[in-house]
């Protein structure tokens, strides 16, 4: 991506990312990725989902909801997903295959009802979807190792993995 992964041939670039539409603001990620960009550390294009997230920006294009058909067309189009730990962002990102990065929502920043999405994160992390960011994480750092990070390729097989990661979270 831009100056992360400048060895790649593609000229252009996209980050997507997703906020989710779940009814709380979470701005964390975009103060983020804004300053990144304002550093020059991210020079790709940016779309956001930004969901129930008002957030003003120069840099980055921020449409709050989109049609299934715009979203989809968005996922395959980025080169790299940076997204809300929910369950259908991630899932979507799986099926494509693309480099992802997941934050959580959290609970006591008033983000979520509760820090299902960290348990989330921390079982695909594990099974090597995604890349986690988490709270003590610089976004910076884990731009770095997307690079040359090889995600699991969703097959049918890892469909009961899915399956039992989403059930498990569910039920916790």
């Amino acid at each position: 991506m831009g100056k992360i992964a400048a060895s790649t041939p593609k000229l252009s670039y996209m980050i997507f990312v997703l906020l989710g539409t779940f009814p709380l603001t979470f701005p964390r990620p975009l103060v983020e990725i804004e300053k990144l960009i304002q550093t020059g550390v991210i020079t790709d294009e940016v779309i956001v989902q930004s969901g129930h997230t008002p957030f003003q920006s120069d840099h980055m294009k921020i449409i709050p909801f989109m049609p299934l058909d715009e979203l989809l067309s968005l996922y395959q189009r980025a080169d790299l997903i940076i997204t809300q730990a929910g369950t259908g962002s991630i899932i979507k990102g799986l099926k494509l295959n693309k480099k992802m990065i997941a934050i959580a929502r959290l609970a006591k920043l008033g983000e979520h009802v509760d820090d299902h999405q960290s348990e989330l994160i921390k079982e695909f992390s594990e099974c090597n979807f995604l890349l986690p960011w988490s709270e003590q994480d610089q976004l910076a750092d884990i731009l770095e190792k997307i690079a040359d990070f090889k995600p699991q390729v969703y097959k049918s097989e890892n469909k009961a993995i899915v399956n039992y990661l989403i059930d498990y979270i569910d039920n916790v």
